[in-house]
């Protein structure tokens, strides 16, 4: 009974001793590994998570550069070495061999001796094969850490410009067809009447591009006549060194979206500007070697048409 009562009695001992040995394994472990010690500190709500401002110099230029080249290896779902990089608060912690930012010593800092390596390095991030960064952007790391890894520092003196990325826009042919499908048969026609004088601007454009100057004196205003249908829509055309005359003022005016006209070498004169000058689009005129002058080309130039004439005409 006595041996039964004494082993009763040592089970609190004992249990005080595992918990113990628990918490002096944890503080080895936290020694040992200060990461994983400011981990659980963080997650016993016994210190804080460090988070990074919106408007700092992390959050605009560093950040993105982890998110694109670093999170497939370092992120959420997979963290090779036990470090992530998807957020300020992790970077910050390090990999489960320490810490990989020593705030004010790049130098020294593992990260950036990783994405400094060739990249035929093995231990140059990011691995073989993927995207290393540009010089820039290893810059903008380095100068970052130089200058205490800090989550709120706003800018930093010496760091390359960003520079957008250039996006093209996707082509909406179905938006181009269905504003081009009122004057569509028109233009085809037009087309085969007159071949390689009418076109489209580009794929995803409903506007007309007119180029008569190949056809040189076989074109003339019978033929300018037949653009009427297409008027509204024509935004650039060229007549030089056509037939065109002052009988197809009336033709041209009414381009009403034309932005560029060249009537060089043509037989047109102050009568033809006269009609031009209603156009609201027009950018752009041409009018060297015809019977234009200055003071025809007056009212064009007051509203800031850029006008192409013979060094004679003022």
């Amino acid at each position: 009974m006595a041996g039964e009562a004494s082993a009763r009695l040592s089970a609190p001992a004992y249990f005080i001793s595992v918990l113990l040995l628990t918490l002096a394994g944890f503080g080895a472990a936290m020694l040992a590994r200060p990461a994983f010690g400011h981990a659980v500190l963080q997650w016993a709500r016994l210190e804080p998570v460090p988070r990074a401002l919106p408007g700092s110099f992390y959050t605009a230029r560093v950040a993105p550069l982890f998110q694109d080249r670093c999170v497939g290896c370092h992120g959420e779902t997979r963290q090779k070495a036990g470090l992530r990089l998807d957020s300020f608060a992790e970077v910050m912690l390090g990999s489960r061999h320490g810490a990989v930012v020593r705030p004010g010593d790049a130098k020294h800092s593992e990260l950036f001796t990783r994405i400094s390596l060739p990249p035929s390095d093995d231990k140059a991030m990011p691995p073989s094969g993927k995207t290393p960064l540009t010089d820039d952007e290893v810059t903008v790391v380095r100068l970052w850490i130089a200058h205490g890894a800090s989550p709120a520092t706003a800018a930093i003196k010496g760091a390359p410009k960003l520079v957008k990325p250039v996006t093209i826009p996707e082509l909406d042919l179905a938006r181009a067809a269905k504003q081009r499908a009122p004057l569509a048969a028109a233009v085809q026609q037009v087309q085969q009447r007159l071949p390689g004088v009418v076109d489209y601007q580009s794929r995803s454009s409903a506007g007309l591009e007119v180029d008569a100057s190949l056809m040189g004196a076989r074109f003339g205003d019978a033929d300018l006549a037949m653009l009427k249908p297409l008027a509204m829509q024509i935004v650039q055309a060229d007549f030089s060194g056509t037939s065109v005359t002052d009988s197809s003022a009336s033709a041209l005016a009414a381009m009403t979206g034309l932005e560029r006209l060249r009537v060089a070498n043509t037989k047109i004169s102050d009568t033809t500007i006269q009609a031009l000058a209603p156009l609201k689009k027009l950018r752009s005129l041409s009018v060297t070697g015809t019977k234009v002058t200055g003071a025809g080309l007056t009212s064009l130039r007051q509203k800031g048409v850029a006008i192409y004439a013979d060094a004679d005409v003022h």
